[in-house]
């Protein structure tokens, strides 16, 4: 397979996701396995997918020194068992792989250095 990544649903899997908001209520839906993200002052939040197929792979490409916000799917989800609906940082021009938990809502997240 040209172009893929064997570790889970990464077969030319590619989106560009806006960034809104900066809560969980109005945070962009990340919609790939492979997504960049151009955060921009005031509108710096997307969420995960609930239900994930394989690990989600998030680039903030920021033009600007800001961080992208990643939200868990829902309120009741967490991200490296942090606290419920509470976001992790992505700086800019970093990476994080974001593992799903079979639970649905809950990932484990690996930051670039």
């Amino acid at each position: 397979m040209p172009n893929s990544i064997q570790i889970g649903r990464f077969d030319n899997d590619f989106a560009v996701v806006t960034p809104t908001g900066t809560t969980l209520a109005g945070a962009a839906l990340l919609t790939a396995g492979i997504n960049r993200t151009p955060a921009a002052a005031g509108q710096v939040a997307v969420r995960l997918p609930d239900f994930s197929a394989g690990p989600v792979i998030v680039h903030n490409n920021a033009g600007t020194a800001t961080a992208a916000t990643v939200f868990p799917p829902t309120a009741l989800g967490t991200i490296n068992g942090g606290s419920a609906g509470a976001a992790f940082s992505v700086a800019q021009n970093a990476r994080a792989v974001f593992f799903p938990h079979p639970n649905g809502v809950d990932y484990t997240a690996i930051l670039s250095a």
